[in-house]
């Protein structure tokens, strides 16, 4: 019995050769050269505009399958099952009441595990009765003093079902202490505790500046801890390596994935130590990576990172067994805003996408309204349902390695992996992540990396979606109260009276902590100052719009000043005859700017009008006694002849955004307070 043909993929259309799209390209490109359409990532690894299977690395290596060595498809031969990623929710309420509210919401409606960030005062090993307490107690997250205080967060949670992992800085020793307690008290086989201690000293002096116990001992806490754990919870993992004060302070995917494998070598060289085999020492990581809106390159990093994570532990002898990494990937607090926050869950839900798309075992997905404060429930469950949406009707993690095969991805996975590799001999060949970490040479190395990206944002070549392009001056803030720290830092002095027991310690290790950074926070200086005058005067800074010529001649230019100078909270206005028919009388634009009350005014208008008309419009704003004249548009020959008119400046693509915005703030009488890099 004759059956039907199965379908050919793309069978009604003729095949396409390189040549015939480069020829495409050539007509768009008029002559200009293809390497225009290329694009460069953080860690300088050439993105190319066309990827084929002759010419793209990474598709004839030895990638292998899924759970099989170096693990680049994937640490398991198995899907997740049910499709499933871990979704870890991160508790940082400072009353651990509060908290533990958050923490049975989240776990009934869809979250798995739980991440605690300790506070400021227990991370720093400070007790409630030490005088620093007043100043760090529930700073910056839960504020824990007692066995009572963890107990009290984890009340009506199953902890024999939802996994605990910890943040909690130097003390690690300490938390474990408590946690251990809370599993005992809670009536928790050690076999059955699941989770992670966090013990991670160099993620802490990185971020911090200070390790209080001395670096040579915390790196042996940290191995007898392994130990300990390995033989008493098989199901809890000690140590952490953590990049996240490395990546929020500009770090590259290159750098990000050199630092996670300088840790791991000092982490496993401590385990040695302690007396803990390769494979046994390896049970007792996991490595957290950060990725942002960047999809493809947050897929391809994870995938690199399980390639030379098993390349690093098989030349310590770990065997195969023990070589795929255990990945928890959040979503980076660096892309995220304080102005337009909403944005915000579109650059999350990319940056889950990624995460999930790349392989991560578990996945913190920051709320939208976390850079304002703590975050309110709204924010928890659109972050929490993103995770859902992307596992249950997206089925992201159905299929293992989804990206693999891709031309694209592999090549960049492999230039990833090998950039990285480099990178991290480098270190070594350094002194290792201790001496860069303490001699300021790794900072120095991640402040260029940082400087370039904060030089594309000024001059918006990167742009901040909601911040540097497409402001909305009459959004409305969110507001957020402030928790009273006060009677929480008094219960807990006086629940806890007895200072505890002096330890002898070495001399603490300190060194400059990384600066934490968002690429927004410049452009969001702006738009603060912008604030402060508006609440002074009740009005912010004004621009008047001097539209030159008919609307089909002007709307394009003045349509680009407006968005460009609302991005630093100026607003723009015009006259009934500016936006329709355009100026043509310079004494006419000069009366309507001085009845708009605007210090600022902006000529828009064609490179021809500009010619004809804009030094006399130029000349006679200028005798009005205005603070600033702006021109949008690059003046080319004209330069010098429009300067001489009375342009302050021109507005053009690549122009740098923020020293012309903060500039023109000032000429309008308003502060821009500078931002801590």
């Amino acid at each position: 019995m004759a059956t039907e043909a199965e379908p050919t993929l793309a069978g009604e259309f003729p095949p396409a050769t390189e040549e015939q799209w480069l020829a495409l390209v050539d007509k768009v490109l008029k002559g200009a050269p293809l390497s225009r359409l290329q694009s460069r990532t953080a860690g300088g690894i050439t993105v190319e505009p066309l990827y084929t299977g002759e010419t793209s690395l990474g598709t004839h290596d030895e990638s292998g399958f899924p759970g099989t060595a170096p693990f680049t498809r994937g640490s398991s031969a198995v899907p997740r099952p049910d499709g499933a990623w871990g979704i870890r929710t991160l508790l940082s309420t400072p009353d651990p009441i509060e908290a533990n509210k958050t923490a049975l919401r989240e776990l009934e409606r869809g979250s798995t595990e739980l991440l605690v960030r300790f506070d400021a005062a227990f991370r720093a090993g400070i007790h409630p009765t030490d005088s620093e307490f007043a100043q760090l107690g529930g700073v910056d997250g839960v504020l824990i003093a007692s066995v009572e205080d963890l107990e009290a967060l984890f009340v009506g949670v199953y902890l024999d079902l939802a996994p605990v992992y910890l943040q909690p800085g130097s003390a690690f020793t300490r938390a474990a202490e408590l946690m251990t307690a809370v599993w005992q008290r809670s009536g928790i086989k050690s076999s059955s505790a699941a989770g992670g201690i966090g013990a991670d000293p160099l993620g802490v002096l990185a971020a911090e500046g200070q390790l209080p116990q001395g670096l040579e001992v915390a790196l042996s806490e940290l191995g007898l801890l392994a130990l300990g754990l390995h033989h008493t919870h098989p199901q809890v993992r000690s140590c952490s390596v953590d990049t996240s004060a490395y990546v929020e302070a500009g770090a590259s995917e290159v750098q990000e994935l050199a630092v996670m494998l300088s840790t791991a070598a000092v982490y496993l060289k401590a385990c040695a130590d302690a007396g803990l085999g390769i494979d046994a020492a390896c049970s007792q990581f996991e490595v957290t990576l950060s990725v942002d809106a960047d999809v493809f390159t947050g897929i391809a990093k994870l995938r690199a990172a399980r390639r030379v994570w098993a390349t690093l532990v098989a030349a310590c002898g770990a065997s195969p067994a023990s070589q795929p990494v255990q990945m928890h990937v959040r979503t980076a607090e660096r892309m995220m805003t304080k102005r337009d926050p909403w944005v915000n869950l579109l650059r999350v839900t990319s940056a889950s996408f990624a995460a999930g798309l790349g392989g991560a075992t578990s996945v913190t997905s920051l709320p939208f309204d976390a850079t304002l404060g703590e975050p309110e429930e709204l924010g928890r469950r659109m972050a929490r349902n993103t995770q859902l949406l992307l596992q249950e009707e997206s089925n992201l993690g159905r299929v293992t390695d989804p990206a693999g095969g891709s031309w694209y991805v592999e090549s960049l996975t492999d230039q990833i992996a090998q950039a990285a590799w480099a990178e991290f001999q480098r270190i070594e060949a350094a002194g290792g992540l201790v001496t860069v970490l303490l001699d300021g040479t790794l900072a120095a190395e991640i402040e260029q990396v940082r400087n370039a990206r904060l030089s594309q944002v000024a001059t918006r070549a990167q742009a901040i979606t909601g911040v540097s392009e497409f402001p909305n001056l009459a959004e409305e803030a969110l507001l957020r109260t402030e928790p009273d720290l006060r009677s929480l830092r008094s219960r807990a002095a006086t629940q806890n009276p007895s200072k505890r027991s002096p330890v002898t310690r070495a001399t603490p290790t300190d060194c400059a902590p990384l600066p934490k950074v968002r690429w927004a926070q410049e452009f969001e200086a702006l738009r603060d100052a912008s604030d402060a005058y508006l609440a002074a005067t009740g009005s912010r800074p004004k621009l008047f719009l001097v539209n030159l010529g008919p609307v089909a001649v002007h709307t394009a230019r003045a349509t680009f000043a407006k968005n460009f100078f609302e991005a630093g909270g100026i607003e723009t206005v015009t006259s009934e005859l500016g936006a329709t028919l355009g100026f043509d009388d310079p004494e006419i634009a000069v009366a309507e700017v001085h009845a708009s009350r605007a210090r600022l005014v902006c000529l828009c208008s064609s490179d021809k009008v500009y010619a004809e008309q804009a030094q006399g419009f130029a000349q006679a704003l200028s005798h009005s006694g205005l603070a600033a004249i702006y021109l949008a548009g690059n003046p080319g020959d004209r330069r010098e002849d429009e300067v001489a008119a009375g342009v302050t400046e021109f507005v053009h693509v690549g122009v740098n955004a923020l020293e012309l915005l903060s500039g023109a703030l000032h000429a309008a009488g308003a502060t821009v307070e500078e931002v801590e890099k």
